[in-house]
């Protein structure tokens, strides 16, 4: 395994290793458990030594590569985009001691870029055969708190189990979550959500061995809506609110890091919806130009049985159309203005679909 390791120093451009000291630069992390796995990755985490780091920027520039400063103060990190690869430089003081302080064993590898030497934490190696997720020290967590959420996203990810002490450092740990960035929360609770329910499922019961799934059935449901596959943000997607609106009914820490625009909809989840008409169009009515809002609600919280039905109705109402002709006849005739004439109007042809779909 540590003999293969060492080609995949030949996927790295030669405009990058033009930057730095090759016999003091170390290729570690993702890219290195992700090759080992023979899984596609996109990026590449290498440590320089702390003394050359400053001198990150004008080496970037000399090579006339696009870069971005990341975690100025606390985990300083440059970042540039190269032929569809992603390429981090952080430092190090001492190489041995920063394999302690890595998140995870399983991501403790580095491979030296000029000499092809490979250090590693003692059970690295091992960790990833075996596919059991293991912390590098016990302060892994407490030093960068994010981790919290990445041992979920590892273990639904790579469907790996957990090493005992590992599981209570995080069960400990779940408070300490709150303090990081939001940013940096965000990041690693969407890549978790990503997941399927079967695998994160699987994640968190292995460490909350409490927590109750009854919900995974309406989850798997909303898998197969079309709808909740669509990008709310350019990151996120409605599939994933409805995940995390279950999730958090334990947890809030599966909440954190959302954006309001994303709460929103997670908060309208919590609104008690009827399946009654006058209630079911009231909601619609209200969201109609979100119709992703009332599609979430009917999957949360209608009983399961009848979700099918509900969803029909609403997709039926959505693609009704009404002619502004009649909407005007019925104002004056009713003596009403236009908006309230509409919404009358409306209510009358969507009473109709939801009689012959509900009452057929």
């Amino acid at each position: 395994m540590e003999k293969d390791l060492r080609n995949i120093v030949l996927l790295i451009p030669q405009r990058i290793k033009n930057l730095f000291n090759l016999g003091r630069t170390y290729l570690v992390g993702g890219a290195i458990r992700d090759f080992l796995l023979q899984k596609a990755f996109f990026d590449f985490d290498f440590v320089i030594p702390k003394d050359e780091f400053a001198f990150v920027s004008a080496k970037l520039e000399n090579e006339n590569l696009k870069y971005i400063l990341l975690n100025r103060e606390m985990f300083p990190l440059y970042r540039v985009f190269l032929d569809h690869f992603t390429f981090d430089f952080t430092y190090y003081e001492d190489i041995e001691s920063d394999v302690q302080k890595r998140d995870f064993t399983i991501n403790a590898i580095y491979l030296n870029l000029g000499n092809l030497e490979i250090i590693s934490h003692p059970s690295s190696f091992d960790d990833i055969k075996n596919g059991l997720l293991r912390v590098c020290s016990g302060n892994s967590i407490k030093d960068d708190p994010v981790r919290f959420m990445r041992a979920f996203r590892f273990l639904s990810q790579y469907q790996l189990k957990i090493e005992e002490n590992t599981k209570n450092i995080i069960k400990d740990s779940k408070d300490l979550y709150f303090g990081v960035k939001r940013e940096r929360a965000r990041v690693e609770l969407l890549k978790f959500l990503k997941n399927n329910t079967d695998n994160i499922k699987n994640a968190l019961m292995q460490v909350f061995d409490d927590f109750d799934f009854s919900f995974a059935s309406r989850i798997r449901y909303g898998e197969n809506l079309p709808e909740l596959q669509k990008n709310l943000n350019k990151d996120s997607k409605y599939i994933d609110l409805l995940k995390a609106y279950f999730l958090r009914c334990k947890y809030p820490q599966f909440l954190f890091g959302l954006t309001e625009k994303e709460l929103e909809y997670i908060k309208f989840m919590d609104v008690m919806v009827g399946a009654d008409f006058k209630s079911l169009f009231e909601a619609f009515y209200r969201k109609k130009n979100k119709f992703e809002f009332l599609l979430l609600n009917i999957v949360a919280n209608f009983d399961e049985e009848e979700i099918k039905k509900y969803i029909e109705v609403v997709r039926a109402w959505r693609k009704t159309k009404i002619k502004f002709s009649e909407v005007e006849m019925f104002a004056r005739v009713n003596n009403i203005s236009i908006s309230d004439a509409y919404k009358e109007v409306l209510k009358g042809e969507f009473k109709k679909i939801y009689e012959n779909i509900c009452h057929s």
